[in-house]
């Protein structure tokens, strides 16, 4: 590849802000380094995130069109690309990627506190898990080619950003693991933030284009009906973690003879309550439960019920899709290097379900379940709104 004498090289370092599991999926084995395929694909999605709102002409095919064309150009696509038609050759990203990992620690201790948000995908309760941990650094170098243009550039340096204000990487990045905050940012037109309120204004300056689009993207981008948070603020990324974990577990949670946390159950979704034990006795309602709003699938295990009834399944009907939903919420501990620390969250509201796709909803045993009924899915975004709202020191940033 050609080095671009046009326009420098992006240089953004990041700090590792909270745990980061990152690795095989199917061990507890953790990567020894950040590498760059799992850098670039966050950009890619940062980037998509971004160019819904400027990109949006009212049609969604048109704007899918031209988004996809414009990816392939700055971040490169396989042959076949996306649409898999054979005339599609696939094409280069329009610059070089490099990831200078400084020397990054492992650790393999019990997580205690964090149960809920680890959930049972990483790990099993009170074992050991091994993960790239907080405080640790790495710099990532994107160098132009030839081909790339001023316009393109300045989208990279904003993926880059993106990453570095909302996001991470690794498993359960959107509930606040593997956050990344981004201290440095050079060979552009943008500095990382140093402070709250250059957070703040950073993030307006990214959204400007947001606004433009006023219905809900196909997928996960920011619109007019996105919402950013600053919810709490300290100064232990952990601590922040912690208090995201409780919060999450106290608003969602049923709990155990009337009590979760220590303290007396919240109950707030006694409907979706009644509506799973309905299915296990053997009816099928016409409806599901208000929190898939939080994502598929949405798991039920009902103590009360049969031992041959009691685990309920909510998921994307298997033929229509991958039978999964990830969360829109994304939630992120950013570091300044003051010391200051903000946990962040970031709503992007979107096409819950695409096209005809429909819920299937099982009901069974562990590991014997049958299909119970199929239902549109009707998503109910106060739910998520409603859990925003509940941080006393929340700050709304951007959307109401």
């Amino acid at each position: 590849m050609i080095k671009n004498k046009r326009l420098p090289a992006l240089e953004a370092r990041y700090r590792i802000s909270t745990p980061m599991f990152l690795g095989d999926a199917s061990s507890d084995q953790c990567a020894d380094k950040i590498r760059p395929p799992s850098v670039k694909g966050a950009l890619r999605f940062w980037w998509r995130a971004l160019a819904w709102g400027r990109l949006y002409t009212g049609d969604h095919n048109e704007t899918l069109k031209d988004l996809h064309k414009e990816e392939g150009e700055l971040l490169g696509y396989a042959a076949g690309g996306s649409d898999n038609k054979s005339e599609n050759k696939g094409c280069q990203a329009a610059f070089r990627l490099r990831v200078h990992n400084d020397k990054s620690e492992k650790g393999r201790e019990i997580l205690t506190g964090i149960d809920y948000l680890l959930g049972q995908g990483i790990t099993k309760r009170n074992e050991k898990m091994q993960y790239l941990a907080s405080g640790g650094s790495f710099t990532v170098s994107c160098y132009p080619n030839q081909t790339m243009t001023e316009t393109q550039h300045q989208q990279l340096e904003e993926a880059l950003l993106c990453l570095g204000l909302f996001g991470g990487l690794g498993a359960r990045s959107r509930k606040g693991l593997g956050s990344l905050s981004i201290q440095h940012l050079t060979g552009g037109s943008y500095s990382a933030p140093q402070n709250r309120e250059e957070y703040c204004s950073l993030v307006a300056r990214l959204l400007k284009n947001a606004e433009l689009a006023r219905a809900e993207p196909p997928y996960s981008a920011f619109s007019s009906l996105s919402r950013i948070d600053i919810s709490s603020v300290g100064s232990d990324a952990f601590q922040l973690l912690l208090r995201l974990n409780d919060e999450l577990q106290l608003y969602r949670s049923w709990g155990k003879d009337g009590r979760i946390l220590g303290q007396e159950a919240e109950r707030n979704f006694i409907e979706d309550h009644k509506w799973a034990y309905q299915i296990a006795k053997g009816r099928a309602p016409n409806s599901h439960p208000d929190r898939i709003a939080f994502g598929l699938p949405h798991n039920y295990y009902l103590s009360s019920a049969t031992d041959s009834k009691k685990y309920v399944d909510v998921n994307l009907l298997k033929n229509q899709g991958q039978g999964r939903r990830a969360s829109p919420l994304f939630s992120h501990v950013h570091c300044f290097a003051n010391g200051d620390v903000i946990l962040t969250q970031t709503l992007l509201q979107s096409l819950f379900l695409s096209g005809q796709q429909k819920l299937e909803v099982k009901c069974g045993s562990k590991k014997n379940k049958k299909t119970v009924c199929h239902v549109s899915a009707t998503v109910n975004w106060s739910v998520i709104r409603k859990f925003m709202d509940r941080f006393e020191q929340r700050e709304v940033i951007y959307g109401e």
